[in-house]
């Protein structure tokens, strides 16, 4: 009996994926208003209650694949909102030798969050690649149907004329890598449009958090991304190619 419980819960951890992407259609008509809330570093776009949909970023929502499973969906959930909402005395540590990132309380030092290898490859590819050319990481493209902006701007004038007060309004987009920082508060005081802090062995710079592609969608397994060793001999940028198939395509 206890062989054949094991036999499912492994067979049940590489559930294959039929069909089409689906999501969580209730959150991405046209009727449907996010909520928000005000924080120290501007207003900030909630997520439903839900595996689903992340919050992406001040003003954007990700849909995830429904065909994963909760506990997979919640993984990513929470990758994407750690790598794209600014917390006020963090900011986030990217290794561009070892591919790797966490986040880190800026006064304590403290790490907060560490981010699985395969997403922090996807999510932070460009400034790693800027930093460590020789890596190679692939850069995705831009997420699509699975990411819904919303024009915040208009949700806050609802919002004042419903008799709320609002302090802080999105502004245009700037190029945010111009801007040193030591934390992501520290890159909001300098441009609303770049709230994440980014920092690298050699430098830090500012980002806006837009870098979430499609991690969110199931492609063979509906399950959370896992590495497999590396071969003898491979070099890291082939790894970390060969990783990418892998997972994403």
């Amino acid at each position: 009996m206890l062989f054949l419980l094991f036999i499912s819960m492994i067979l049940s951890s590489f559930q294959p994926c039929d069909g089409s992407p689906t999501y969580q259609e209730e959150y991405r008509n046209s009727s449907y208003v996010p909520n928000f809330i005000e924080t120290p570093l501007g207003f900030q776009i909630i997520a439903p209650a839900t595996p689903y949909v992340a919050a992406a970023g001040r003003d954007q929502l990700y849909f995830i694949d429904t065909r994963f499973d909760s506990d997979s969906a919640q993984h990513i959930k929470n990758q994407i909102e750690r790598a794209t909402i600014p917390i006020p005395d963090e900011y986030t540590a990217i290794d561009e030798i070892t591919a790797t990132a966490e986040k880190r309380n800026r006064k304590t030092g403290e790490t907060t969050f560490v981010f699985d290898p395969p997403y922090a490859r996807v999510l932070f590819a460009k400034g790693i690649n800027k930093h460590n050319p020789e890596l190679k990481l692939p850069e995705h493209e831009p997420a699509g149907d699975w990411l819904v902006t919303y024009d915040l701007d208009k949700i806050s004038e609802a919002y004042i004329l419903a008799g709320n007060n609002l302090t802080n309004r999105v502004t245009k987009r700037v190029v945010c890598s111009n801007f040193g920082c030591y934390t992501d508060a520290h890159c909001v005081e300098q441009s609303t449009a770049c709230t994440l802090c980014h920092e690298y062995r050699v430098d830090n710079w500012c980002d806006a958090g837009r870098n979430v592609n499609a991690i969110g969608s199931c492609i063979r397994l509906c399950t959370k991304a896992v590495d497999t060793p590396k071969e003898d001999g491979e070099t890291d940028a082939s790894y970390y190619e060969r990783m990418d198939k892998l997972h994403w395509h």
